[in-house]
């Protein structure tokens, strides 16, 4: 999958603490990530169109982001 940029990943990567980091590893975070992002993004969608909207609000990104924990 990896449409994510790889270079932004790994960087967040090393923010979080990692210091040694392989390409598969970078990769298959942004696989995870991509897959997430396409989740809280469907969750998101219908709670716009549950409440009537067609656009997608920073409250429908945090309340999505709740109900999928």
């Amino acid at each position: 999958m990896a449409g994510l940029p790889l270079a932004p990943v790994e960087r967040v990567m090393r923010k979080a603490g990692a210091e040694r980091i392989s390409n598969d590893a970078v990769k298959a975070i942004a696989d995870k990530a991509e897959i997430l992002i396409e989740k809280l993004t469907v969750e998101s969608i219908r709670l716009s169109k549950h409440a009537g909207r067609k656009t997608i609000t920073k409250e429908d990104v945090e309340l999505a982001s709740k109900i999928g924990q």
